[in-house]
């Protein structure tokens, strides 16, 4: 996208399309598309209108131009003409960026469009009005909307400083967008919100560059819900390795207007090569994630389970937040003896399945290294000591950004949790131990489940990421006696000595929590599940 630097792409979040996955997205969403024109003769393809609302340089624009010529002659329309036609009218660009609109109207114009000036607009296109757009569309002559949308929208990371929106921006998109605007929405999933709007009910496309946590966040949640509400998912593309300069994995939801004829299959298309691996049930408007697509794409089993209830049924999940992670700030120690009054502080990185290993590695907290973090609970804030006293319990530890659910048990209550460590404890009266609860969390249907209900939420798109009502939602089991003796097989994990024991027990209570589960050909399950376990 012209000669911009790392820094101030980064900061609009716009990325260099490689031409083989343009040409590869043009093949799953545009090729069926000019198809149903080209029997309807020349003049059907030259009402074709392209839009790219985020068109940079034109890389999208330019390869969809080209498709059309070719057509276009195919038909017999002499060479310049069909030039012109399909360069200075079938195709249409905004962007925000005034050197990337002079871009592409340089590209459209050495491919033969005579003024493209009218066709590639400046313009935020997030933020133009409904009155804007219809003005555009009445210019580009595509009134009831455009029959393609396609690009690659920028990628802004909402937390980080240098490319989240400033709050007068923030403020305009929500009144804008409404709740797909959010929380932590990512702005690329803003423009299929409009794409959707922009394109015409009848014979369209939408195909839009996605970070591939559009499939499983929360901040993205209304977009896949609103989106699915008049349009079906006909397809999903993965990339499966980083395509651009930013290390962003992404995907290309493809997206036809819904109609009960079209099934309820999607499509699945994965990598540079664009390898078709068939078709998963296509997720509705009410599905919470599109993760069970991906996880199809990923190998990740799906087996029958025998289920009773939900392990919220049995305990509490809490997750702690900024207020108690910097609430620790002066009131750490790092002693690798101490009492009552200075417990020991877990963070994620030292917990391993039936393992926590405080004291073996260093951790970070509060930007600091620590090898036996402790905290004084002495001095605390009241605030603070109310959380620490109902921590204080015994209770299942969890950590997540993972490959598996790693859980490890706090049977004395003497730890402290560190964000975002999530917390599990037995709720009054339980037939549930501290033990039983753990074998749920660990146990390979349980990861099998978190990965078809949450896989691509995680900073890694091969980890899991739940929180405490995604952790509450987990099946419980149906069958008490396996899962009595995979409890048991978990404490005696946590209790080995040397690592090979503990993989071994941690194997046993794999096997048992299967057949808690009543899984009936549980090889291939536990083989996935031993392959995620932690390499220590």
């Amino acid at each position: 996208m012209g000669n911009w630097t790392t820094t101030s792409r980064r900061h609009l979040g716009a990325w260099y399309t490689p031409d083989d996955v343009v040409g590869g997205l043009l093949d799953l969403a545009f090729e069926p598309v000019l198809a149903d024109r080209r029997t309807d003769g020349v003049d059907a393809v030259a009402a074709l209108r392209v839009l790219d609302p985020s068109c940079g340089d034109g890389a999208f624009l330019v390869a969809a131009g080209f498709r059309i010529h070719r057509i276009l002659v195919d038909l017999g329309v002499e060479d310049r003409r069909a030039r012109r036609t399909a360069f200075g009218r079938c195709v249409v660009g905004v962007d925000v960026d005034p050197e990337a609109v002079d871009a592409c109207r340089r590209r459209l114009a050495e491919a033969g469009a005579e003024d493209p000036s009218d066709r590639v607009v400046e313009a935020d296109a997030l933020l133009a009005s409904d009155d804007d757009w219809s003005a555009l569309l009445a210019a580009w002559e595509a009134p009831s909307g455009v029959d393609a949308v396609l690009g690659n929208p920028p990628f802004l990371n909402p937390l980080a400083d240098d490319t989240s929106a400033g709050p007068e921006r923030a403020a305009a998109l929500r009144a804008r967008f409404g709740d797909a605007a959010r929380g932590y929405a990512n702005p690329a999933s803003l423009f299929l919100v409009l794409a959707g709007r922009l394109a015409a009910r009848r014979g369209s496309v939408v195909s839009l560059v996605q970070p591939l946590s559009l499939l499983a966040t929360r901040g993205a949640a209304v977009t896949r819900s609103t989106i699915l509400d008049s349009w079906g998912l006909e397809a999903l593309w993965v990339a499966g390795e980083h395509v651009f300069d930013a290390a962003v994995d992404v995907c290309a939801p493809l997206f036809r207007p819904y109609s009960p004829a079209r099934g309820t299959q999607t499509r699945l298309v994965v990598g540079r090569d664009f390898d078709d691996l068939g078709t998963a049930h296509s997720p509705g408007p009410e599905d919470v994630t599109w993760s069970d697509l991906l996880a199809t794409v990923r190998s990740v089993p799906d087996v029958a389970l025998c289920t009773g209830g939900v392990l919220g049924d049995v305990a509490a999940a809490s997750a702690d937040f900024r207020d108690q992670y910097y609430g620790l700030a002066g009131h750490l120690v790092d002693a690798e003896f101490g009492d009552a009054t200075t417990p020991r502080l877990l963070t994620a990185a030292l917990v391993d399945p039936a393992h926590d290993r405080w004291g073996e590695a260093s951790t970070l907290v509060l930007k600091a290294s620590w090898t036996h973090p402790r905290v004084r609970l002495d001095g605390l804030s009241v605030g603070m000591r109310q959380w620490a006293d109902a921590r204080l319990v015994p209770k299942v530890m969890v950590a997540s950004q993972t490959r598996v659910l790693e859980a490890v048990v706090d049977d004395d209550g003497a730890c402290l949790p560190s964000v975002p460590l999530v917390s599990m404890v037995p709720v009054d009266g339980s037939p549930v131990d501290v033990w039983g609860i753990a074998a749920v969390l660990t146990s390979p249907p349980a990861a099998m489940v978190a990965a078809r209900r949450h896989l691509g939420a995680a900073l890694s798109s091969d980890a899991l990421k739940l929180g405490a009502r995604d952790m509450a939602a987990l099946p419980l089991p149906a069958k008490h006696g396996p899962w009595v003796e995979a409890a048991r097989a978990f404490r005696a994990a946590s209790t080995a000595t040397d690592p090979g024991t503990r993989h071994t027990n941690l194997l046993a209570c794999g096997h048992s929590m299967c057949a808690a589960y009543g899984v009936r050909d549980a090889e291939p399950l536990l083989a996935w599940w031993e392959g995620r376990l932690p390499d220590r």
